[in-house]
């Protein structure tokens, strides 16, 4: 097992710790600060995080001319 990640796995070891919960391993951390580029997608998927929880529950709906519309123009 490597002691580093590389950036590949960082992306979905990001993804999996925020949904999780679950701590960064020494690794993780080590890599995070050898690495701007994993370092700026971990701000990301905060970021991200933050305006799902934000988000209404059902999210925001359509009219139904308009989804009339999008069914016309995709040809449904």
């Amino acid at each position: 097992m490597k002691l580093l990640p590389d950036c590949r796995d960082m992306s979905s070891r990001l993804s999996e710790a925020r949904d999780s919960g679950r701590a960064l391993t020494l690794g993780e951390r080590l890599h995070l600060l050898m690495c701007a580029w994993c370092r700026r997608f971990r701000v990301q998927l905060d970021v991200l995080g933050l305006a799902a929880a934000r988000a209404p529950e059902g999210g925001p709906s359509l009219s139904a001319e308009a989804k009339a519309r999008i069914r016309r123009a995709l040809g449904a």
